[in-house]
């Protein structure tokens, strides 16, 4: 296999699968803004975008890549069909609750998954006319800890390794709801470090993690390890995203504490 042909978000020979989650979480985007325009708040929204943000990604993945497998959040997917070498796994509405209630932490998540690994992904956060992907996400430069470290952590569920990291850094809490708008924080320099823990599923992180990956980010699970993709069970219990520097610094942190 040459370097081209590599399985990891930001290759080339990824760069149309990139485009194409790019394409798809912009329209599913704009529809469920549509949506969140026409009807008022309340769980009836939240159920209507569950359901038609999946129809719509499910129905154009199955039109554009017919010989791919798809796992969404609002389906399901025979473990046999899970395992196959090309993999869509996408959130059709990551953070509905936040989209019933009316606020912008609500995204959608394309990513797709090649033998296991990330291959490509995009992440639309349409309430806040946000929509990156792993073939054009601008790169980030790393960089040490600075006097603080901003952490974005769940507004209603910090994690509990949170505690052995305040009592190593200076650090600044930057409390935001689903995992493509922590992300994106991380993203755009708002905050240092993405730590999660307390589980998540598969369609929770996978565009996420190659996005950040794509920009030159390390995404893992919190012990180090790669987050796997393609299992037979779906949940993801944690994760840590941050650049090179800091990975590595709170990574020491956590294995220490």
């Amino acid at each position: 296999m040459s370097a081209a042909d590599t399985v990891t978000p930001g290759s080339p020979a990824y760069a149309e699968d990139a485009a194409l989650a790019r394409e798809l979480a912009d329209a599913t985007g704009r529809l469920l803004l549509d949506l969140r325009a026409s009807t008022p708040t309340g769980r009836d929204r939240e159920y209507a975008g569950d359901e038609q943000a999946h129809e719509y990604l499910t129905t154009e993945l199955a039109r554009r890549r017919p010989d791919d497998a798809v796992l969404s959040e609002e389906g399901s997917l025979d473990p046999a069909d899970r395992q196959g070498r090309r993999l869509w796994i996408v959130d059709p509405l990551d953070g509905s609750s936040g989209f019933g209630r009316g606020t912008d932490e609500w995204g959608v998540h394309v990513a797709l998954v090649v033998d296991g690994q990330l291959a490509a992904g995009a992440v639309a956060v349409p309430g806040r006319g946000a929509l990156v992907d792993s073939d054009t996400v601008d790169h980030i430069p790393d960089s040490p800890v600075g006097d603080e470290l901003a952490v974005t952590v769940s507004r209603s569920r910090p994690p509990h390794e949170l505690r052995a990291v305040e009592r190593a850094f200076d650090v600044r809490l930057v409390k935001r709801s689903a995992a493509g708008v922590k992300t994106l924080a991380v993203l755009d320099g708002e905050a240092d470090v993405y730590l999660h823990s307390g589980g998540q599923y598969e369609w929770d992180n996978a565009a996420p993690m190659a996005v950040a990956m794509a920009a030159g980010l390390i995404a893992t699970r919190i012990d180090g390890s790669p987050v796997p993709y393609g299992q037979d069970d779906p949940y993801s219990p944690d994760l840590l995203i941050a650049r090179p520097s800091v990975h590595a610094a709170v990574l020491a942190v956590l294995r220490g504490r």
